[in-house]
């Protein structure tokens, strides 16, 4: 456990709240870290992005020394809301209540719901990855502030992702009552198939972290994301 129940600070806040803040999970949610941006540094990468109009940024860094992640966090933290935009961080609950994030994003065998809400501040969000429909429904019983489905397509970011696919995607937007963002392997040229399923958002890194112009990348696919949005 992370923390002990009775330090569970996120009964602080109204659920609708939390809400509130997901609702804001719509058009493009960019990853970024230290390494996979062309030569920018991650706070670049994360400021061009912005610029390009995406609605979140998640910081992922499994490598770095903590006192670096923690560095970039609060950067990161600044530029977003200075900026208006979501600040995710990825894995870890404690460097969200540390640095003031919008939230947390956890994976399947990362901290559970629970225990990332007993650290984190009332106000703060909890995404989590799901690969099967069944892993979404356990993720709304317990209370997930919004749910990513992947992996899409086959992507070069993360190569042990599990498959998800188009019908399971659009499975957990019908399911969820929360945000649902579609993660894995997106880019231009299919994320339209993601808007199509009603989805909120996708998920992005490679396809805005390597581009020449992450600005120009991230503007494209949120165009096309809108356009073909139901």
């Amino acid at each position: 456990m992370l923390a002990d129940s009775a330090d569970v600070r996120s009964m602080d806040c109204p659920e609708s709240e939390r809400r509130a803040i997901a609702t804001r999970l719509n058009g493009i949610y960019v990853i970024v870290g230290h390494s996979q941006t062309s030569g920018m540094s991650a706070l670049d990468v994360a400021q061009a992005a912005i610029d390009g109009g995406a609605c979140a940024i998640q910081l992922r860094d499994k490598t770095s020394p903590r006192a670096d992640i923690a560095r970039a966090a609060e950067a990161m933290t600044r530029l977003c809301n200075d900026s208006g935009v979501l600040f995710i961080v990825n894995d870890d609950p404690r460097l969200a209540a540390q640095v003031g994030s919008d939230g947390v994003h956890v994976g399947q065998g990362d901290a559970s719901i629970s225990e990332c809400r007993s650290v984190l501040e009332g106000r703060q969000i909890v995404g989590r990855s799901n690969a099967t429909v069944a892993e979404v429904r356990e993720s709304i019983q317990h209370g997930v502030d919004y749910v990513a489905v992947g992996a899409m397509f086959q992507s070069s970011t993360k190569r042990d992702t599990r498959p998800a696919g188009i019908e399971t995607l659009a499975a957990a937007v019908q399911l969820a009552e929360v945000p649902v963002v579609a993660i894995g392997g997106i880019n231009a040229g299919n994320v339209g198939l993601i808007a199509a399923t009603g989805a909120n958002a996708a998920c992005v890194a490679s396809a805005v972290t390597e581009a020449a112009d992450p600005e120009r990348a991230t503007s494209e696919l949120l165009r096309n994301f809108m356009s073909a949005k139901r």
